[in-house]
């Protein structure tokens, strides 16, 4: 901008702000700051029509602010009724199907001599030094949007005056057409989403989720849908909200440990401000501080040598029925332990959910108790030692005998497919534990990647009329989408509480394109096929090379063989372990169990070649198919671009 344009701007801006006479010189001053910068609006109403203040918005490429003129920051109650007040203006911004988040608004209150905003406080400050950087941060709103969101909003309320220093913005093309007001628009956003860094899409909300977002629940909720509909992304908006609102605690959490220190990157970029007040920990780290912060003794380390002195003695008699020792080490975490089952005639009744191929009748049941569940309780008891169902239940009996002295407002369960009965039973006692508590469940059992099972009915979680199934895939693009339909062996899936659920091949997908291909190779040639896939791809030789690449395995010595092999060829590689979700640049490598709930542009992912379909199988041998079919469909739908499978045979 030359001197002369600089110039006639800012007497554009003094001559509009000068307009409106219920405007104070501070006021005045501070709105002048947005106005001289393009692609910026001000609205601010006409007259005071409260003696306590009254409200003015900067509307800009950084995004929505409702701005409050004082010197101290107001009560909590003024703070909510600022944001209702700002939620409410541009709420509804909406024809078709898309509207703007009215939570990402933020209060920044304008001062003389602005102090450093407390780190959990619901609002920002600016004084006239530091405004500039309040506003013109990162950029969250394309310049065209933000004027189409301030001309729908002053239109719609007449009490509002809208200052911009380029004159009142104009209709592109004479068309008259309000905000969002076409399906094309709609697409258009979406895609200019998907070119921005892939880490913006990571927390793209699609209108279709908004109302999860602001729908009042009076109890435990559930999000269910197949992979891609966005449940975790409604979730966190919904946790950004109540934050933003004034809620008090919330806890997000996993059994996967990774898994909330990826969203939780995430979720700060929608709501950066939530300190403390917000947390992101797995399932099992929360358990044992709170044990340690009680002073309830525990000892975790070593407890596998409980398992294999009980194998021993069970060996004979349970390799006849299944000779793999992981499937009875499952069978003692997963289906008796995670259950909470502790008596044998209990044991012979239950239904094993997830394990029902192979049935066990009553004789092979009582081998399990007697020649290896209760020897593997003994060994333990004489080791001093605990395993990690035990800590669940250490920590269930103290929470029922007391309660959190600061309870959560919002207690968030993500795959919660992937937990034990017992598990479960403790997040709900975590969230309160009874019939209203504030537990929001997020979860899909297509998707479930460990053995066993429950019904939500059995953990005593009443949902009835407060869960919501999520139908559209807004991730991957339809080449991914069909490819990764068609590897899921299972024809009946359940919504976690024996109802049938709605399965991934029958969502509908809203990106088209999109590339997915396979190769079936030796076992020896996995990480030179890797290298190959790698490299042919192109996706190296992008601007951050890697950034948005995974290489997902079924097992541990895999993910470690792919590490070493990236790292000799000098390609920047990470190991998922490692990973919080914040932009790196390189290959992500890890097993499907850790690669859960993530996203990526492309995923390469090795495998075992199958032998035969599932449903040729019998026994345990089809459990084990059908539960590796749901992991392979889990690291394919991780993709939201370009998918590559390796089959490996021996």
């Amino acid at each position: 901008m030359s001197d002369i344009e600089f110039e006639q701007r800012r007497h554009r801006v003094q001559q509009q702000l000068g307009e409106l006479p219920a405007l104070t010189p501070a006021w005045r001053r501070f709105l002048s700051v947005p106005l001289m910068r393009a692609g910026w609006h001000v609205l601010v109403e006409r007259e005071n029509s409260r003696s306590d203040r009254f409200d003015a918005y900067a509307v800009g490429p950084g995004g929505i602010f409702a701005l409050v003129l004082t010197e101290a920051a107001p009560s909590a109650a003024e703070l909510r009724r600022i944001r209702w007040r700002a939620e409410e203006t541009f709420a509804n911004l909406t024809a078709g199907r898309k509207r703007y988040v009215p939570h990402m608004i933020e209060v920044l209150l304008l001062m003389s001599a602005a102090s450093d905003t407390p780190a959990e406080a619901r609002y920002l400050t600016a004084d006239p030094a530091s405004i500039a950087r309040r506003l013109f941060g990162e950029s969250t709103l394309s310049v065209s949007a933000a004027r189409q969101i301030a001309t729908t909003v002053a239109e719609r309320n007449t009490w509002f005056a809208l200052v911009s220093a380029a004159g009142a913005p104009s209709r592109e093309n004479g068309t008259g057409e309000g905000l969002f007001d076409s399906v094309t628009v709609r697409a258009n956003d979406r895609f200019r989403a998907l070119r921005r860094p892939f880490g913006e899409w990571m927390i793209y909300l699609d209108p279709d989720q908004l109302d999860l977002v602001y729908r009042n629940y009076n109890g435990p909720a559930r999000f269910s849908g197949p992979a891609g509909t966005g449940k975790t992304v409604a979730a966190l908006h919904r946790m950004a909200r109540l934050s933003k609102q004034g809620a008090g605690r919330q806890l997000f959490t996993s059994f996967v440990r990774t898994l909330p220190a990826y969203h939780e990157s995430g979720f700060r970029r929608l709501a950066p401000y939530a300190g403390d007040r917000v947390e992101f920990t797995g399932l099992h780290r929360w358990t044992t501080r709170l044990l340690d912060r009680r002073g309830i003794g525990y000892r975790l380390a070593g407890a596998d040598n409980a398992f294999h002195h009980a194998w021993r003695i069970a060996r004979r008699d349970l390799e006849l029925v299944e000779p793999n020792p992981s499937y009875w080490k499952d069978e003692l975490h997963r289906v008796i332990k995670g259950q909470g089952v502790d008596d044998a005639e209990l044991y012979l009744k239950i239904e094993r959910v997830g394990r029902n191929r192979l049935r066990l009748d009553r004789s092979q049941r009582e081998l399990v108790w007697h020649r290896l569940y209760l020897p593997y309780q003994a060994a333990l008891r004489d080791l001093g030692l605990v395993d990690f169902n035990d800590v669940i239940d250490l920590a269930l009996d103290e929470l029922r005998a007391a309660p959190l002295d600061d309870p959560y407002d919002l207690v968030v369960v993500d795959e919660v497919q992937d937990f034990t009965l017992m598990e479960l039973k403790l997040v709900h006692q975590i969230a309160g534990g009874t019939s209203t508590s504030p537990l929001l469940l997020v979860g899909d059992g297509q998707q479930q990647v460990y053995p066993g099972g429950w019904r939500l009915s059995d953990a005593g979680i009443p949902i009835v009329g407060r869960g919501a199934v999520l139908r559209t895939n807004y991730r991957n693009r339809a080449a991914v989408h069909d490819y990764a339909k068609r590897v899921d062996a299972t024809d009946v899936v359940d919504d976690l509480d024996g109802a049938p659920g709605f399965v991934l091949r029958d969502s509908a997908v809203v990106l088209s394109g999109g590339t997915a291909r396979s190769e079936t190779f030796p076992r020896s040639r996995a990480e030179a096929a890797i290298l190959a896939a790698l490299t042919d791809s192109g996706l190296l030789d992008s601007g951050a090379p890697g950034a948005d690449i995974a290489v997902i395995t079924d097992t541990n010595r895999q993910a470690e063989r792919i590490l070493a092999a990236l790292r000799r060829r000098r390609i920047p590689a990470l190991a998922l372990a490692q990973y919080d979700g914040t932009q790196r640049e390189a290959v992500k490598v890890g097993t499907v169990h850790r690669a859960k709930g993530m996203d990526f542009a492309a995923v390469f992912h090795l495998t075992d070649a199958p032998t035969r379909p599932p449903e040729r199988l019998r026994g345990s041998r089809r459990d084990r198919a059908e539960l590796a079919a749901r992991q392979t469909m889990v690291a394919l739908t991780r993709a939201r671009d370009h998918i590559w499978i390796g089959f490996m045979r021996d």
